[in-house]
């Protein structure tokens, strides 16, 4: 039994449900379980909210402090402006949280530009729409008109553990190169400076759009300089994206991202074979304090153009191709974990079955996590 229901309306009748709900003003749904509460926005296909439903528990997922709109009510002459323009104004001016980009990462060719695609592909900037609920599951789907792609996606929420299927299906009858990305964004109150970890099956990396650099992840580069992105710096400025190659010699790879005030360990499980890329995007300014940990079949900004010249890096492919009348399928999952006043940050995650390990960094006993299905 499902029970559909308005933000402001009844007080739900089953311990699981699929709601109808407002969001920040915006029109969302909300799988609502005993533990788990996860919010997903019609305009833009959002993951706005992942919360745990203990005392004191926070989504750690990013909502804007400005207000945002629906991206069909997104007019240039009223509002590029205010949400930074260029091609990102319109994603931006409906974002949060946890984000597709698709059948491209990045920006639009200037050719693009003008004839009026956005930054981050047709997924962020689409109405989508549900094609199915059960007590602790979401079915929702975008059409692209541009690509002419269509993009289905079941959320499954089971104990502490949010799966995400998704298809996306190529309607046109040519094949085309499509890069995906996963733009996991956290913010406040979770990221918090000088606080706030991160830990990754990430190995050798690069800043965007420099062939020639390489660093080792915790490291990055910031105008010419090494970061430590292992933490939350207690900077003013916008940072640079670092990309990363995922550890192609795990079946499972994995980012964690850990608030000791907080207690909390969150972070995502996925296959390196569908996405071999962490790109990882800072930014610590007054009105935009973010961190994105982006996982992804692509370290390239851009579309055809740009996903072209560079097929591969690192024994490692750099786009994957949609054919025509064909699909691919991709599966991981979220999880949050509450940990203990002793814990102080994680050394490695594995996934044997159904089980999720997390080997915390300076010993102690490992953290379980009941993934209720198997990757």
């Amino acid at each position: 039994m499902v029970l559909l229901r308005a933000a402001i309306g009844f007080a739900p009748l089953l311990l699981f449900a699929v709601a109808v709900t407002q969001f920040t003003g915006r029109s969302a749904w909300t799988i609502d379980t005993p533990h788990l509460r996860v919010t997903v926005l019609k305009g833009g296909g959002h993951v706005a909210e992942i919360a745990l439903k203990t005392p004191g528990a926070v989504s750690p997922l990013w909502v804007q402090s400005r207000p945002t709109i629906e991206p069909w009510q997104y007019d240039a002459a009223r509002d590029a402006t205010r949400y930074g323009g260029d091609s990102g104004a319109r994603l931006m001016s409906s974002l949060a949280g946890h984000s597709l980009c698709f059948p491209y990462w990045g920006n639009p060719s200037p050719a693009e530009e003008r004839a009026g695609m956005t930054y981050h592909g047709e997924t962020g900037i689409s109405e989508w729409k549900q094609a199915g609920a059960g007590e602790n599951w979401l079915d929702v789907f975008a059409q692209l008109p541009e690509s002419r792609t269509r993009f289905e996606r079941r959320l499954t929420v089971r104990g502490t553990v949010v799966w995400f299927d998704e298809t996306a299906t190529n309607e046109a009858a040519w094949d085309r190169p499509v890069s995906w990305c996963e733009h996991v964004t956290m913010g406040a109150p979770f990221l918090e400076r000088g606080v706030t970890q991160f830990f990754a099956s990430a190995t050798r990396g690069k800043p965007l759009g420099e062939a020639g650099s390489e660093q080792y992840w915790p490291h990055g580069r910031e105008n010419g300089r090494i970061i430590d992105l292992s933490l939350v710096r207690n900077a003013t400025q916008g940072g640079e994206v670092n990309n990363y190659l995922v550890d192609p010699s795990r079946q499972i790879g994995w980012f964690a991202a850990f608030n000791p005030r907080l207690s909390l360990v969150f972070g995502y499980v996925f296959r390196p074979v569908e996405f071999p890329w962490l790109n990882v995007w800072e930014s610590y300014t007054p009105d935009l304090f973010t961190r994105g940990m982006e996982f992804s079949d692509t370290p390239v900004h851009g579309t055809a153009h740009t996903l072209l010249k560079t097929p591969a890096l690192w024994g490692a492919p750099t786009y994957e191709w949609l054919n025509a009348r064909r699909s691919i399928h991709k599966r991981y999952a979220a999880f949050s974990a509450p940990v203990g006043k002793s814990f102080t940050g994680v050394r490695d995650i594995r996934v044997e079955g159904t089980r999720l390990t997390i080997l915390p960094l300076h010993g102690g006993a490992p953290v379980q996590v009941d993934l209720g299905d198997a990757l």
